[in-house]
Formats: C-alpha cells, structure tokens, sequence
C-alpha cells in the first residue's frame, strides 16, 4: 500500500463487516492495515416485511445494536479488520424524515464516540456507499466525502428504490466525489461537484488461483460442468440456462450461490443442479472445477451498470468465460466471449467447451492485474486527488480515468 498519507482515517458505511465481501469491503482490506478505519454496518437500503428472512434479519441486527462499537485488536482468520465496528442504532424508514433526523442525531454520535477511541482529534475521510447516511455528511468535520457507488439504486433488485432515489439525489449535491464501479455509473450517478472516477470491480486472485480439490458434490455431477457463481436473481435469464441444459444433455449446468426467485422452472431439466449459497472461502473449489464459467444476465436497466464480480474470478481460475452482451464485460472482449444472442451464447459455449489449455495463462494474467491490492492503491490514489484539490477537477488514479 502506497504510504502517501497514513494518517488519514476514514469514517465508511457500508454493509455488514464479514456477512457478504462486497467491493467495498475489498478495497478496504486492503486499507485497514495501514490506516485507521471506523466501519459502520449496514444502516437499511429497504422497508421491512413479515417475511421469516428479514424477521431473522432484524433479530440480528437487534443483537447487535445493544453492543458498543466493537474495537478490534490486530486481525483475524479473515483477514484485517477496521480498528472500530460500529453496530448503528437507526430505524430503516429513513423516507420520514423525523427518522432520518433522529437516525442522523444517533449515527453522528456514534461515530464521534468511535473516532474520540481510535483517532482522537482527527478530521476523517467520510466514504459512503449507503444514500441513507446522507444526514451525517459535514457532522463529522470531515475532509472530504466520498460516494462510493456500486450498484444503480433505483433498479436495484432487493431494495426500496423509491425510498433510497430522493436519498440518493441530496447525496450527489453534498459529496465531494463519486468513485464508481460502473462506466454507466460514472455517465448517470454525476455529484454536483463534477469529479467522478470509475473504479473497476477486482479479483482476489490468489483466492480463486491457488488449486483446490474438487468439492465431493461437484465431482458426482457428470461433466461438461457449465457453471454459474452467484446470486440467481430475477436478472439471470432461466430460459437461457434451460437452453444450454438442452443442447448439452450429458453434461451438467450448475449453479452455485443463493436463489432470491423461483426456480421450479428449472426443475424440467434434470441436468440442471441447483447446489445452493457456499462460504466465500469454498468458493474457489467450485469455480476452478466448471468446464466454462458463465454470466447469463438479461440486459435491463440495472445490469447496465453492473461489473460482475464473477467475471474476474473466473479468469483467476484459468476459465473460458461466456457471457451476454452486457457494457462492463466488453472491456475484456479480448479475452471473453461475449454474445448478444441465445442462439450465439450456447454456439460459444460449445467452442469454450473445445477450446485447449493455451488459454489459461493469458486469462490468468488478465486477471492478476486487476486485483483488490492494485484497486486499493487506485482509490487511495484518488482520495488523495479530492483532499489535493478539493474545489477543482480530480486526476483518476493510476491505470483509472476520471470524468
């Protein structure tokens, strides 16, 4: 890590520490180490239901709210850690605004409660990626704010988008900078002071990269393996996978990560294996033993502007990658198969299927120059252009432009 500035703390809200890797989380990993880091956990991107996963979700979240800040002592079996965790105290209908005042009043007390233990007396770098932090921006005495944008709130998937869109708008008249993980993004999510920077998705290479066994569920399923790792969401197109089911009948279409849609279509297809959420840490046990990696995403609104993460972790694992025509994939044309069609979809599949082994060091390679680390040392490097110029136009960071 560049050690331009190793004073600088920063104040970040984003989701839960440990509970999912988000881009944020890391970029951030890779910070942590070197500098002072209040993270605060997820504050609500959606209005709670009846339903038994958000009556789970907000047993824990209660837990946790009873708790202080959590100071961390040096790292642990998952890596660095921030030196405070903040467990916020706020109420989820943040479209009220007597709850966004008084959400505001608790969170802002909070932080500087946390800031006074870990960096007494220090102006931090707020980075937000949650609209409904909006409140606590210039509470904080900070130095610059950062909206840290990784996905297009209003299509979202999974969130109130009505809620977070007015949230969202005030952001951008009130933050330094966006930094975002979308070219799309960068186009539609511009702040009032004009700097945007696009910061790529990257990869822990050395994760997905390093061999592993093959998973005894896995191995049981008859090859070709065409696999799919992630959330299967309403923007994975099911028609397509029972396409490829069909054309590869003694071969086995599986799909690895957590189902928030109906998947009873599926079920006309024997050779599609739903396997369900692994860990994060056995993730790579799975993708490194697919024949193909695949993103079979429909274009709507919202994958416009999505980078997969997925993609670059394929790549780490040495796989051919086919995917649908989506704006963020074709920067890797070179290296990915990208088609606009069914028809030309499971047509590439079958030609990755046949493809030698040639291949895999070139998309090996691709890969390890994308990594978290070098993403980390992009953002610092544009934080350091905010706080440098705070009221002219940013420079990117390295190997990454500014709009």
């Amino acid at each position: 890590m560049t050690q331009w500035s190793a004073d600088t703390v920063f104040v970040v809200f984003g989701d839960d520490w440990g509970r999912r890797v988000s881009s944020m989380q890391h970029v951030f990993r890779h910070i942590v180490p070197n500098h002072r880091v209040v993270w605060v956990n997820g504050i609500g991107h959606r209005l709670p239901t009846l339903h038994l996963s958000d009556v789970r979700r907000a047993m824990h979240k209660g837990l946790a709210m009873v708790r202080r800040a959590r100071r961390v002592e040096g790292g642990s079996d998952d890596g660095p850690q921030p030196a405070e965790i903040v467990e916020p105290r706020v109420l989820p209908w943040h479209h009220l605004s007597p709850v966004r005042a008084m959400n505001t009043r608790t969170l802002t007390r909070a932080i500087r409660a946390a800031l006074g233990r870990v960096a007494p007396g220090a102006a931090p770098v707020l980075v937000t990626g949650s609209p409904p932090s909006v409140g606590v921006i210039g509470q904080l005495g900070e130095l610059a704010s950062i909206y840290f944008c990784m996905d297009d709130f209003v299509h979202l998937e999974g969130v109130t988008g009505w809620m977070l869109e007015p949230l969202e708008r005030r952001l951008l008249e009130r933050v330094d900078a966006v930094v975002a993980t979308a070219e799309e993004l960068v186009r539609v999510k511009r702040p009032v002071s004009g700097r945007s920077f696009y910061l790529p998705q990257g990869v822990n290479y050395d994760h997905f990269a390093t061999p592993r066994a093959i998973p005894a569920d896995l191995a049981a399923l008859p090859g070709p393996r065409i696999g799919f790792a992630g959330g299967i969401s309403s923007c994975v197109e099911l028609d397509l996978l029972g396409q490829l089911a069909t054309a590869f009948p003694d071969g086995s279409v599986v799909l690895v990560g957590p189902a928030t849609v109906d998947l009873s279509p599926l079920g006309a297809y024997p050779n599609i294996h739903v396997l369900g959420r692994r860990e994060y840490s056995d993730l790579p046990a799975y993708v490194q033993h697919f024949d193909v990696g695949t993103i079979p995403y429909i274009l709507n609104d919202w994958t416009r502007s999505v980078d997969p993460l997925k993609l670059l972790e394929y790549l780490a694992a040495g796989l051919p990658v086919v995917s649908t025509d989506l704006p963020e994939v074709r920067k890797y044309a070179d290296v990915v198969d990208v088609q606009p069609t069914a028809a030309g979809f499971v047509h590439a599949v079958r030609q990755a299927l046949a493809s030698g082994a040639e291949a895999v060091a070139r998309r090996q390679a691709l890969a390890a120059r994308h990594t978290w680390g070098a993403r980390a040392e992009e953002f610092m490097s544009m934080v350091q252009g905010v706080l440098a110029r705070p009221t002219a136009s940013a420079v990117g960071g390295a190997g990454v432009r500014s709009a």
